[in-house]
C-alpha cells in the first residue's frame, strides 16, 4: 500500500512538473512574441541560455579560425611553391642568357678575323667531340665536305692559329691542333725574321712545353715575348697567322738544332667555335 501511495506521489508530482514546463514555455512564447512581457522569465531563460550561447559561439569561431588558418597556410604553401618554380625558371633564364651572351662575344671575335681578311673564305663551325684530357689536342667540329671543307684547311680562332683539319666527312671535320705530338707548321719569328719549325709536343714531355720552334739559325737574337706567325713555306698554312709568343730560348741544341718553347696564342683548353678557311689567302703581316 505504501507503494502505491510513492507512486501516486510520484505521477501528481509529474503532472504539477508538466503542467508548470506547459506554463512557462506558454510564458516565455508570449514574452518572445511581445504580447507581454515576464521579466523574471527572461532572466531566468537568459541566465541558462546566455552560457550556452557563448560556449557554442567560441567553438564556432575557434573552427572557424582553425579553418580559415588552414586554408591561410595551405594558399601560403601553394604561394612559395609558385614563386620557387618561378626563380628556378628565370636562373634557367638567366643561365642561357649568359651563356648565348659568352657565345655572342666570342662569334664577334671570329667576325673580326674575317674583316682583317675579307678576301679569304671562312666556315664557322662548332666543337661537338673531343678527345679524353684536359687539352683540346685532336677536336671534331660539325662542318665537313658538304659545307667546302677540305683537307689541311687551316683553323684558326680570334686568337690565332688552331691547327688543320685532318679528316673530313659530309658533315664533319676532325682537327689536329698545334700542340699535338704530331703536328708541325713553318714558323718565322716577327721581329728577327728567323726561320724555323714549331713542333707540338703534348704528350711527348711531361712538362708543360705544348710547342716548341725548332731549327733556329745559331746566330739568332731572340727575346722573350717575340711575336711567332706562320711563314707560309709549308704549303700548308698561309703566310702571317699568330702561332704564339717565345716563353723561353733554350742555349744548347736539341737533336733538332736549337729551340724556343711557345707560349701558345689560342687557349688550348677551351675551344668552342672555329673558323676553317676555305680559300684565299690571308693577309700578310
Amino acid at each position: 500500500m505504501r507503494w502505491k501511495a510513492g507512486a501516486g506521489g510520484h505521477k501528481i508530482a509529474l503532472i504539477v512538473c508538466g503542467a508548470v514546463l506547459c506554463l512557462l514555455t506558454a510564458l516565455f512564447g508570449l514574452s518572445v512574441t511581445g504580447i507581454f512581457k515576464i521579466p523574471f522569465l527572461e532572466s531566468a531563460v537568459s541566465f541558462v541560455v546566455t552560457p550556452v550561447q557563448g560556449f557554442v559561439t567560441n567553438a564556432y569561431n575557434a573552427v572557424r579560425s582553425g579553418l580559415e588558418e588552414r586554408a591561410t597556410i595551405a594558399q601560403l604553401n601553394e604561394e612559395i611553391a609558385r614563386l620557387t618554380e618561378e626563380n628556378r625558371r628565370l636562373q634557367a633564364e638567366m643561365s642561357s642568357m649568359e651563356e648565348l651572351e659568352r657565345e655572342n662575344e666570342r662569334l664577334l671575335g671570329l667576325l673580326g678575323v674575317t674583316e682583317v681578311n675579307p678576301e679569304t673564305e671562312y666556315v664557322a663551325a662548332s666543337v661537338v667531340a673531343k678527345e679524353a684530357g684536359g687539352w683540346f689536342s685532336v677536336f671534331t667540329v660539325n662542318k665537313g665536305a658538304r659545307d667546302g671543307v677540305e683537307k689541311d684547311d687551316p683553323v684558326l680562332s680570334d686568337e690565332g692559329l688552331i691547327g688543320r683539319v685532318m679528316e673530313v666527312t659530309d658533315s664533319t671535320s676532325v682537327v689536329l691542333t698545334l700542340i699535338d705530338s704530331r703536328s708541325a707548321v713553318a714558323g718565322l719569328v716577327e721581329r728577327t725574321r728567323d726561320n724555323g719549325i714549331c713542333h707540338g709536343s703534348l704528350y711527348v714531355y711531361e712538362n708543360d712545353e705544348m710547342l716548341r720552334m725548332n731549327y733556329l739559325p745559331e746566330g739568332s737574337e731572340l727575346n722573350t715575348g717575340d711575336r711567332v706567325i706562320t711563314s707560309g713555306l709549308d704549303g700548308v698554312y698561309p703566310k702571317g697567322l699568330f702561332i704564339g709568343t717565345v716563353r723561353s730560348i733554350s742555349r744548347e741544341s736539341s737533336g733538332d738544332g736549337r729551340y724556343v718553347v711557345l707560349s701558345p696564342a689560342v687557349d688550348f683548353a677551351h675551344i668552342e667555335e672555329v673558323l676553317i678557311m676555305t680559300g684565299g689567302q690571308a693577309a700578310e703581316e
